[in-house]
């Protein structure tokens, strides 16, 4: 098997993907890296500035959906690491980042108790 160059030697990986119409996402071995890969692919708009979302998980287990937000295979629930509003020169912490946080791990709660 090939190794892939966005997954840690534990198959876990970082993955962000953008808020918002048209997003993108990204995997990588940390966590800034995802939210700027992710970030730059889908550009900085008018506002000049992007929201992304991040989480830790088993790599070949979670995935972007069509319409954005992340989902995960019954039993590899992720770790929500935080929200980020990014710009050209920066990664900040975004506003939501703790409501975030605590819905992601309300969903993951919420999956549990479906697959039990």
């Amino acid at each position: 098997m090939a190794k892939l160059d966005h997954v840690l030697s534990n198959g876990y990986t970082f993955i962000a993907v953008t808020t918002g119409h048209y997003g993108s996402w990204a995997k990588a071995t940390d966590p800034m890296t995802a939210i700027r890969s992710a970030a730059d692919e889908n550009g900085y708009g008018e506002a000049k500035q992007v929201t992304v979302m991040c989480m830790y998980a088993k790599s070949d287990s979670i995935r972007c959906g069509s319409f954005g937000g992340f989902h995960w295979d019954e039993g590899a629930n992720p770790i929500p690491v935080g929200m980020f509003t990014v710009t050209q020169k920066a990664i900040t912490k975004h506003a939501d980042c703790v409501k975030f946080i605590e819905q992601a791990l309300a969903d993951i709660a919420e999956s549990q108790r479906a697959a039990a």
